[in-house]
């Protein structure tokens, strides 16, 4: 069953181009009207600040005194930035903090969060033109209203800031908290402009050439305030909480750094008959054992080492081959595939590991690591056989390719078609794709990194609706480039057309015209080489659609009635109709309007003829709407 008209996508009310997907690739465009969803947006999406926060009340309101609205001061932003390459420190529980603070006090209209991911292991960094598409999103802008070079986004967000305060009954600024950043290029776009917003910046680095940002840096924990913390998550009915010496031993150990202060202090949740005692000498011999590194990552591994060692073999296991996951978090679902675990069992495991502060865990069902105990589970993965993480990492990626696909199918499926069972409808597939993308393309990467070639084909392919219908053009080159190399270097041509197809769709999208022309031509020409008259007449049905967006409308009137010739010698009315009606929109361009008119009126018959209900109201639709003024 071909799967050829998706619906309309969300959006603002114009004429554009929507992927068509056939036998799992993205192989033809049409034009369509659509019509405008709600904004959805994320105004207040701050995640919850860590438990047990404690021993940073001096930063604390050193940087609320920064980032104070009231005070009259319009600094460009405020860095938060930890003495170079440490991780672990608490950079990103001190920025939750001072935001949970700050609208407890009511100081912003909104307060936005970005991971730009900067040291995550595995994954590129978020450029800036992704993370300006994250917030404004976030703020509920019209998808079809985002400019696509990065300085147009830059100016538009800084107007989106404003006139999202504007609204506000006191007028008050947004706070945007850009959480793990790499380099002073992710973050110049972001800065917020006037008008009292602020921007709160974490990274390993101080961002020296952030002009007009104020830096302040996060050091390990003072030895009292590591003691305060490893007693705060004990707790004050465990009478260990008082044993300040014995827990100042621990925290010696632990070298003060907070993310292996919580980890020991876990230990000790987990084994109440433990001694603070016995565990810091435990932590002194794994100190010793690894005397070769240096003093920070000494520190990190020895408590990263005991920790693990305490675990069941099967929660070790699981452990490990979560550094197997290429993404930034994992459901429990995936968990279980990846695991080969029951997803119960899977679930049991995760919130063992959660209790011993290896893992965290979020609503809805999912788990991250922090990007030290991810590099430490990858670690573990040695004591693994090879086979076995291949096969784990086999499964996963089956997983979310399978999941992509059926999600794909339920965007494109007509009223009564039949669709996996996988989703309820194209409201959960849509959700589930919105969730899992940055594990999607993560794991796309992975796939071709690993040498599992088809994954790297097929998952890019599968994402090309759901990206083009999101109006993700940039992440939708990237994928599709890295399917058009992959497939070429593997002999797959028709996969390679269907990339280069996807690759045209996006590169229109960002008004890269001529080269969106040359992407859908050079698809047409390896349809050709296949033989595949059917895909080939959707790839020129896309290339009169670039024709039709670069408005050189005679061109698109000839591509269009090529591709109307082709669709009618393999006998597919549907696609057919698309194609005479998009021909509608190409001679009202050329001021053809009385043919125009008759070829709207074609294709409402073919429409109906191929029992296409959206597909007739969109041209009696273009009967009105068209570029020229049909009607």
């Amino acid at each position: 069953m071909n799967r050829e008209q998706p619906d309309p996508p969300a959006g603002g009310d114009r004429i554009r181009q929507t992927a068509v997907r056939a036998g799992g690739d993205v192989i033809g465009k049409k034009v369509e009207h659509h019509h405008p969803a709600g904004p959805v947006t994320a105004l207040h999406a701050l995640p919850t600040p860590p438990a047990g926060f404690t021993g940073r009340d001096a930063l604390l309101e050193e940087l609320l005194a920064a980032v104070d609205p009231t005070t009259g001061a319009d600094r460009a932003g405020v860095v938060v930035s930890a003495v170079a390459g440490m991780g672990g420190v608490g950079k990103t529980a001190l920025a939750l903090a001072v935001g949970a603070a700050a609208r407890q006090r009511g100081w912003f209209c909104a307060e936005l969060f970005v991971d730009l991911r900067g040291h995550t292991p595995g994954a590129q960094p978020v450029d800036a033109n992704a993370a300006l598409d994250t917030l404004l999103r976030a703020l509920g802008v019209d998808v079809e209203k985002i400019p696509p070079a990065l300085e147009e986004r830059a100016a538009f967000y800084r107007s989106a800031l404003a006139a999202l305060s504007d609204r506000d009954e006191h007028r008050r600024p947004v706070l945007v908290v850009a959480d793990n950043a790499a380099a002073v290029e992710q973050v110049r776009p972001l800065l917020p402009g006037p008008g009292g917003h602020r921007l709160l910046v974490t990274s390993r680095s101080t961002l020296h050439s952030l002009a007009g940002a104020r830096r302040i840096d996060v050091d390990v924990l003072t030895p009292k305030a590591a003691v305060a913390l490893l007693a705060a998550i004990l707790g004050a009915d465990d009478s260990r909480s008082g044993r300040t010496e014995e827990l100042a031993e621990v925290a010696r150990w632990c070298g003060y750094l907070p993310l292996a202060l919580e980890i020991s202090a876990a230990l000790l949740v987990r084994a109440p008959h433990l001694d603070p005692a016995r565990l810091a000498r435990r932590l002194a011999q794994e100190g010793r054992r690894l005397e070769r590194l240096d003093d920070g990552e000494r520190t990190v591994r020895a408590v990263f080492d005991l920790s693990v060692q305490r675990l069941t073999p099967g929660q070790a296991r699981v452990f490990a081959l979560l550094g197997v996951n290429p993404g930034p978090d994992i459901a429990t679902e995936a968990a279980a595939v990846l695991t080969g675990l029951e997803a119960e069992e899977a679930e049991e495991v995760l919130q063992d590991l959660a209790g011993a502060r290896l893992l965290t865990s979020h609503p809805g069902g999912r788990w991250s690591m922090h990007d030290l105990l991810t590099d430490h589970a990858r670690h573990h993965l040695t004591h693994h056989t090879g086979t076995e993480v291949e096969a784990a990492r086999r499964r996963l990626l089956d997983h979310y390719t399978r999941l992509t696909a059926d999600a794909a199918i339920h965007l494109q499926a007509l009223p009564g078609e039949a669709v996996p069972a996988t989703f309820t409808g194209t409201a959960d597939a849509l959700a589930w794709l919105d969730t899992e993308f940055p594990n999607l393309s993560a794991a796309a990467y992975a796939a071709q990194h690993a040498g599992h070639t088809d994954i790297a084909v097929a998952l890019p392919l599968d994402l090309g609706v759901h990206l083009d219908r999101r109006r993700r053009f940039d992440e939708l080159i990237s994928l599709s480039t890295l399917a058009r190399d992959t497939a070429r270097t593997t002999g797959r041509t028709k996969a390679e057309a269907a990339a280069w197809n996807n690759l045209g769709a996006a590169l229109a999208g960002v008004r890269r015209f001529q080269e969106a022309i040359e992407a859908h031509t050079t698809a047409r020409t390896l349809y050709q080489q296949t033989g595949d008259r059917h895909r080939e007449a959707n790839a020129v049905n896309s290339l009169g659609a670039a024709f039709l967006e670069a408005r050189r409308f005679e061109e698109a009137v000839q591509a269009y009635t090529t591709a109307r010739t082709l669709h009618q010698e393999s006998g597919d009315r549907r696609r057919e109709a698309a194609a005479v009606n998009s021909l509608g929109l190409a001679l009202a361009g050329v001021r053809r309007f009385e043919e125009a008119v008759q070829v709207h009126t074609t294709a409402r018959a073919l429409f109906r003829e191929a029992g296409d209900r959206h597909g007739e109201a969109m041209a009696l639709d273009s009967l009105g709407t068209g570029p020229g003024g049909v009607g």
